[in-house]
Parts: C-alpha cells; structure tokens; sequence
C-alpha cells in the first residue's frame, strides 16, 4: 500500500536537521514518499567523502557563528542561509522517480512563472543556464533518497567569502568564481519568499503525488533524533571523516621562516617535516615530535605536558607555530 508523507521544520540548526533526515530514512516503508522541507542559517554543508579544510574556510565560518555540517550524500560544499530552502525525498526503493520528484520542484518554480530543466549529475537550472539548485542523492536497502537546495534569496557574497573550491575544478567547468554559476530565483521574481517557494512545494507535491499525511514536526524530540545530532555536530564527523590528504603551509615569525609539510589522515597528522631558518637548530625536530598525531586543530595538545624538555623559549616559539597551524583550517 502506497503512502504519503509531507513534513516541515522551522529549526535552523544543520546538525539537527541532517539527524531528522536520517530518522525519517529509518522509518520509510515499502509503498512510502515522504518530501521533507528545511532551511539552515550561516553554514557550510561538505559531501561525506570531503576534506573540509580543502573546501571551505572552517575557521572564519565558525569564529563568526556559523556552522560547518557533513551530510551523508555526496557531491560539493555549498553555502546555506535563511534565502535558501532544502527540500529531501525519501522513498521506499520502488516508488523512487527522480523524474517525478524533479517534477515537483519544477512545478514549484513554473508558478512564478520560472521555467526550469535539470542538467549534468545533480542541478536544476533556468532557461538561460543559471543555477538555483544543487542536488546529491544515496540509498540503502530499504530508502532512496534525493536531497537539494532552492535559491531563493541567498547572500551569494558569502559564497567567495567562505566556499574555497579548487582551481581545477573551476577551471574545468570554464567559470572564473563561485558566484558566476548560480542565481537566486527572486532575481527573476521579486515576488517570490521562502515561505511562498514552501507552500508551492506542499502544493506541488499534492499535485503530482496526490494526498498526503503531514506529519508533526514534535515528533522529532526524542533521544534517537539527539543521538544523531550529538554525531553530527562532533569533531570527529566534521573533521575526522576528512580523507587523507598532504598539505604546506609556510610563515615568517620574528625569530626565523617555517614551513611545514604535513600528511592528513582522518584529520591528524600521520607525518611531518618541519623546515626552518632559525638559529635554534633543535627547535624543527622538537616541533615534528610534538606535532605528529597530534589532531589538525591542535585542540589535543597540551605543551606543559607534551614538551617537558623544551626551554621556555622554544615553547613559546612553538605555541606560535601551533596557533598559526590552527588558525588555517
């Protein structure tokens, strides 16, 4: 028997609305479609297999209150405020359609008179070619699952500001900024709202799926939901599903040039080679001893502890070190 589900949120939180997402694909059952609507304030969401320091600019986001989420899915990094509506659908394997599914949002957008098309492996664009949604998908056994963005009137300045994506990749899609690739749909039409882009959605998917159950959005204040926000929002899913990586940085201090090559693995440092001019010959080797394994933000390092046979001098040069190291992620 086939059934249908509409739910919506009014909580801003990534963290906690990725860990709804995952207990509504928990609970879909043979027959179910269930059309999710949300929105995040101030955060930067990276794809499951991404290195977060290669793709946004971590530090600043967070010194200035915003929030870095891993979702599930694959795909890019993009940036999320209150101008941007996501919407998830969860379906049981055989009554997943993407066609039908693109069909909704498509229908959302034609009644503001906004003809759309999807193009590549996951956005839907306009007439003229401009981005306003990005998609990722993935499944299990039992739940398939769509998830993506609407534009509607996001600071699209933020996206330079915080979203680093590589040379190569934008060379390759032939663009010369983040910013030039995408477009906001009240940019089209200044009538348009989030909340009216909402209601259009819910009719939409009335329109084409027929009735529906709505579900109450209290439902989701329960330990299993705080289980997965509690993940979630943890240093290890943010940063420690980072995959291997190598990186340099390098920095005058007043003392002598470093530089210093580093080898990533689930965001600690597996090797290191610490370069340097100083005239304090032992200070480089104390510095890879100290630093390796030690995790990227250096949150674990403790130099009382951890460089008992280091002059005061030398720790001091090497919490210089440590907190130019941290302030780059």
């Amino acid at each position: 028997m086939e059934h249908n589900y509409f739910v919506q949120t009014y909580i801003w939180n990534p963290w906690r609305n990725l860990a709804v997402e995952k207990y509504l694909a928990d609970r879909i059952g043979e027959g179910d479609v269930a059309l999710y609507l949300w929105q995040n304030d101030h955060t930067v969401v990276i794809g499951r297999n991404q290195n977060a320091i290669r793709e946004c600019r971590a530090q600043l986001l967070e010194e200035e209150g915003g929030y870095l989420a891993r979702r599930t899915t694959g795909g890019g990094a993009v940036y999320h405020d209150l101008g941007n509506l996501c919407f998830t659908f969860l379906a049981s394997p055989e009554r997943y359609d993407l066609e039908k599914q693109l069909g909704v949002v498509q229908a959302a957008c034609r009644k503001f008179g906004i003809e759309t098309r999807f193009s590549g492996r996951n956005d839907i664009i306009t007439e003229d070619g401009f981005k306003f949604s990005g998609n990722a998908f993935s499944k299990t056994s039992k739940c398939s699952i769509q998830h993506g963005t609407v534009m509607v009137h996001v600071d699209v300045s933020q996206l330079g500001r915080y979203l680093t994506p590589s040379k190569d990749k934008m060379k390759a899609k032939g663009v010369k900024s983040v910013q030039s690739r995408v477009c906001n749909l009240k940019d089209l039409n200044p009538e348009i709202t989030v909340e009216k882009v909402r209601q259009a959605l819910k009719e939409s998917f009335l329109e084409v799926y027929g009735d529906f159950t709505e579900l109450d959005p209290a439902a989701f204040d329960n330990p299993e939901v705080q289980e997965t926000y509690d993940l979630y929002s943890s240093w290890d899913w943010k940063y420690g599903k980072s995959p291997e990586c190598e990186t340099s940085y390098s920095h005058r201090f007043d003392w002598g040039e470093v530089e210093i090559w580093l080898k990533l693995h689930a965001m600690h440092i597996s090797e290191i080679k610490v370069y340097s001019d100083v005239l304090d010959v032992e200070l480089p080797g104390k510095l890879e001893r100290i630093l390796l394994n030690r995790r990227y933000d250096m949150a674990d390092l403790d130099l009382e502890k951890d460089a008992p046979d280091c002059t005061a001098e030398q720790k001091e040069r090497i919490r210089e070190v440590t907190d130019w190291l941290a302030s780059l992620r």
